[in-house]
């Protein structure tokens, strides 16, 4: 339950940040993004809502997060909205999602993949 908690307050904070964004100067989108790390995924999703994945995924799974750096969190928004977008079924790209979180050999629980992919889904 506090899990759940934690994973809805992040997704309201990921909303509100994604809201204030909307309509901002895109010149300041365009430079944030080429100074962002590279990724092996292609970019998906803005480097705004990239940011606020990241903090949002680090403030509710801080012991998925651990040991992650945010090109590497940023990468799974890239696949699974790549994935999202493609059509897969829910189900596949929660279960990818799960494995692409998974940290200290510990994989994400279901329940942590469904409010994971719903932050994500937001985003994409």
């Amino acid at each position: 339950m506090i899990r759940t908690n934690a994973a809805i307050a992040a997704c309201a904070t990921a909303l509100t940040l994604v809201l204030a964004g909307c309509g901002g100067d895109d010149a300041t989108a365009s430079s944030s993004s080429s100074s962002a790390a590279a990724t092996s995924a292609p970019q998906v999703v803005d480097a705004v809502k990239a940011g606020t994945f990241v903090v949002s995924f680090r403030s509710a799974f801080p012991a998925l997060a651990s040991g992650k750096d945010d090109a590497a969190l940023s990468n799974t928004l890239n696949q699974s909205c790549g994935d999202i977008r493609a059509g897969e079924p829910e189900a596949d790209v929660q279960a990818s999602v799960a494995d692409r979180v998974a940290a200290n050999g510990r994989k994400a629980s279901p329940e942590e993949a469904a409010a994971i992919f719903q932050m994500i889904k937001m985003m994409c």
